[in-house]
Parts: C-alpha cells; structure tokens; sequence
C-alpha cells in the first residue's frame, strides 16, 4: 500500500546519525520534503552527499536542540521555507551503561535527561502550534528497551527513556482531539557502526537495522497509521 507523504513537510532532528541517516532516507524515498537538524555543516553534508541524487528535497538546519530559543528559531526557519511542518521524527539521543546508580554521577544524570527527554520536548513544544493550526501532525519518538523495564547499570539511560515513552503518552492524550497522533518505537541494539565497534563479538544478525526501524517510522507518519496513537511498539529485533 502507498503512502499519501508525497510532498510532505518532515522535519528530523538527529537525522544524520547512525540511524537518523536510515530514516531520512526513507523519507525522502517517499517523497518527502525532508528538514534535518544538525550541530556541524560536515554532518550534514556528509549525510547529503551519502543520499544523493534524492538530496534535492533534503535541507539543513543547524540547531541546538537543547536550547529551546535556538530550537524555536528552528521551527520557524522550517515554516518560513516550507510552509508547514506535518512530520516531526524525534531521533537525538544518547547512551550510558556499566555505572550503578550509586557511582552515576549528576552531570551523568542531566546529560541522559537532556539527550533522551529534553531534545524531544524542546522539539514538540515548539512544533505543536503549527500542527495544531493546520489541524495534523503526526509525532515519532524513539524509546529503547530498558526503557520499558529498567536495567542493571544504566538506570540514568533507563530512567530518561521511561519518561520519553510517558511524555509521548501525554502528547497523544492531549493532542488526539487536533489529528495529531504521536506514538513511540521501542527498539532493541540497533545496527549501527557505533554499536558493532562497541560490541564486536555481539550476534549483529539478531540487532534491529536501521532500515527496519526507518520503515516503521515512515509507515507511523503516514495516512495508513492515522488512527494508530498513544501507541509504545516494541521492536526487539531477534534477541
């Protein structure tokens, strides 16, 4: 079945990680309009020039996303160029494991908080006028695992990603009324080159790919998912 994201407005942030750079893709392959934020002009064109010939619907905002005045300067840079935002996939976040929770320091808590929670709210609150002005939107954040059950040294990881799957909650409970849905992808290890040089006698053939987890996130944006909200969905890959 076809998609209706032909022409679509979807803004990224993350979009030129490991697998942001899977997602964006498919979204410009489903003929998209495709804005990715980035923190280094190197990133993005790296990421440009790994995407070519589709880049011609690919453009760049550089952002920090934690900084919610540069993020609403974002959103409107965004609007101003194209009009509407009607995607917005949340992709930024960050890893910690092997500390126990005695010995995880309070930089180490703020930085997971920050990485996994704030990045997502800074981006939503900011793009929910638009979306509630123009009556849609769909929202995809990204969860994990531990998320769901908590896990021996990595509570702060763990911590943050539990409240990102609560906070998409609250989004769908509160914005359901408008036609904007938001809804969270729960993976497992994702197949990535960090993640194989972190782990390289790990079983890779049981990790969840990237393109797997892009199709999802594109199926989520798209009309055939526009009842589908509030919704935590587990992709744990063969593990």
């Amino acid at each position: 079945m076809k998609t209706d994201l032909k022409d679509k407005v979807v803004l990224i942030s993350g979009g030129t990680g490991g697998l942001g750079s899977h997602v964006t893709r498919a979204f410009l392959e489903a003929e998209a309009l495709v804005f990715v934020s980035y923190t280094k002009e190197a990133y993005f064109e790296g990421l440009r020039q790994r995407l070519a010939p589709d880049s011609d619907r690919l453009c760049g905002v550089k952002n920090n996303i934690l900084d919610d005045h540069d993020v609403k300067h974002m959103v409107a840079e965004v609007i101003e160029q194209a009009g509407r935002i009607d995607v917005l996939s949340n992709l930024v976040g960050g890893f910690l494991a092997g500390t126990p929770i005695t010995h995880t320091s309070e930089e180490q808590w703020d930085k997971m908080i920050a990485l996994n929670l704030k990045s997502a709210v800074n981006a939503c609150r900011n793009v929910l006028p638009a979306m509630v002005m123009q009556k849609s939107g769909r929202i995809i954040n990204v969860g994990a695992q531990p998320g769901l059950t908590g896990a021996p040294g990595m509570a702060a990881y763990a911590a943050s990603k539990a409240a990102l799957i609560n906070f998409t909650k609250s989004l769908a409970a509160e914005y359901g009324s408008e036609n904007i849905t938001a809804n969270a992808i729960i993976p497992g290890t994702i197949d990535t080159p960090a993640n194989r040089k972190a782990m390289p006698d790990a079983d890779f053939g049981s990790w969840v790919t990237g393109e797997s987890l892009a199709g999802i996130t594109v199926f989520y944006a798209s009309n055939l998912a526009r009842d589908i909200n509030g919704t935590v969905v587990p992709v744990f890959g063969k593990a």
